[in-house]
């Protein structure tokens, strides 16, 4: 071959590569909203020279769907996650808030409370998540067309594979700078899930909130109790069941602080800004949580 040919050929090669990375970092900016970061190579490439792609963004690319139930202000990401951070770069801390028993058709009251929290989550400097059960999940008839989390004995033992599916938002979430503390904060339907990862140690964050839901029985620690609170009302539908947890939390000697409000069954901001303090206390504690 002539010298000119393989400066042609050459030539080809490096326009090939060149488009090869390009159309990588847009197939990477497109699912993670930022250009820098992860395999600069196609999927898997690096394994065949027995490197490993970054964890985080294999993550991303295995769930990069995303759905539009997510309030106005907040940022949709893959994994059916809605997230809003404070400015900057972070690192943030992050609340992840779980959601009552909503229709997929008609989420607006939904979408209230979603915005609700995470502008006081972000006002007081955390990065807020908002994750999303499954239709289907609910066990009362009436409600099988709506979107709930695991939330009684019946259905209870399904809690580790909705927290496995929380692997791709969450790497979302700490490549945009979520990567302090975890807290869950839940309501409702999502406040009696909320109580069972605390409870089961299905999952490893630094403080519980549960918001007008209720127990799942039996209560009892099956790991490390972390820092847990109760929001309740009187005139609240659920408060029966909250006495009744707070009661089962107390015979397992499992310390948890009670915050009183009013209303009926909803969030009103009076427990957003508690259950938020309740984490920013964790945050300020001396050993961290």
């Amino acid at each position: 071959m002539q010298p000119r040919q393989w400066v042609a050929v050459a030539v080809a090669l490096a326009g090939l590569t060149l488009g090869l990375l390009a159309a990588r970092r847009m197939e990477h900016h497109r699912k993670t909203g930022r250009w820098l970061g992860g395999s600069w190579g196609p999927p898997g490439w690096s394994k065949e020279f027995g490197w490993d792609d970054d964890d985080e963004e294999e993550a991303v690319v295995e769930d990069a769907g995303v759905l539009a139930w997510c309030a106005e202000g907040l940022t949709p990401i893959p994994g059916n996650g809605c997230l809003a951070t404070p400015n900057g770069e972070g690192p943030w801390p992050l609340i992840m808030y779980l959601h009552g028993i909503f229709d997929p058709d008609g989420a607006s009251e939904e979408q209230s409370r979603q915005l609700r929290v995470a502008a006081q989550g972000v006002a007081k400097g955390f990065a807020v998540l908002a994750l999303r059960g499954h239709v289907g999940q609910c066990t009362s008839p009436e409600y099988a067309s709506r979107v709930c989390w695991p939330s009684n004995e019946r259905n209870g033992d399904q809690g580790p594979t909705y927290v496995a599916e929380w692997r791709t938002p969450l790497a979302v979430a700490g490549q945009r700078g979520a990567t302090g503390h975890r807290y869950v904060f839940g309501f409702s339907n999502g406040g009696y899930f909320s109580g069972l990862l605390a409870e089961r140690g299905w999952f490893d964050a630094g403080a519980f909130v549960v918001a007008r839901g209720g127990p799942v029985s039996p209560v009892k620690a099956a790991g490390v109790k972390r820092p847990f609170m109760l929001t309740l009302s009187d005139a609240d539908p659920s408060h029966d069941e909250m006495v009744k947890l707070d009661g089962e939390l107390t015979e397992d000697e499992w310390p948890h602080e009670v915050f009183v409000s009013q209303g009926g069954h909803a969030l009103p901001d009076a427990d957003i800004e508690a259950a938020v303090a309740f984490f920013s206390r964790q945050e300020q504690a001396p050993t961290g949580p």
